[in-house]
């Protein structure tokens, strides 16, 4: 039954945006993934899509990507994708599937319409920068 499907909980495991400079000096959004955790996670595979309406996940919509990712080491995190600013408006979801420890996780994290603002950044660990963090 439904009742005796044990979910385990995904800790440590992060969706971060960060602005970085490009080659001509230009911010841009990018997309992060954090293993703040002691051990590395493996097998990632990272689902993204954008839409207008958080209820039926439907509305204004973005393509599906998706990203395969063999290890991220313990306190360490990865680029996933540049985000561009005409998605701001939008849901920005990312489902993260992984290994820990031979089990599988996962996760979803949703950036809300107009968060990606640095008004709203903190401290981001592992990345030793300014972002906006989705727990």
């Amino acid at each position: 039954m439904k009742s005796d499907i044990e979910i385990p909980e995904v800790k440590g495991v992060y969706i971060a945006a960060i602005q970085i400079e490009n080659e001509e000096k230009h911010l841009e959004w990018w997309i992060c993934l954090i293993n703040d955790q002691n051990i590395p996670i493996e097998n990632v595979i990272v689902n993204s899509r954008g839409y207008s309406d958080l209820e039926t996940k439907k509305g204004k919509v973005t393509a599906s990507l998706r990203k395969n990712i063999k290890v991220v080491s313990a306190k360490s995190a990865v680029r996933l994708e540049p985000i561009m600013p005409e998605v701001f408006e939008l849901f920005n979801e990312y489902w993260v599937m992984f290994f820990e420890d031979d089990i599988m996780k996962d996760r979803k994290y949703i950036f809300g319409p107009h968060t990606l603002d640095m008004r709203f950044s903190e401290d981001l660990p592992v990345l030793n920068t300014q972002g906006i963090l989705v727990r």
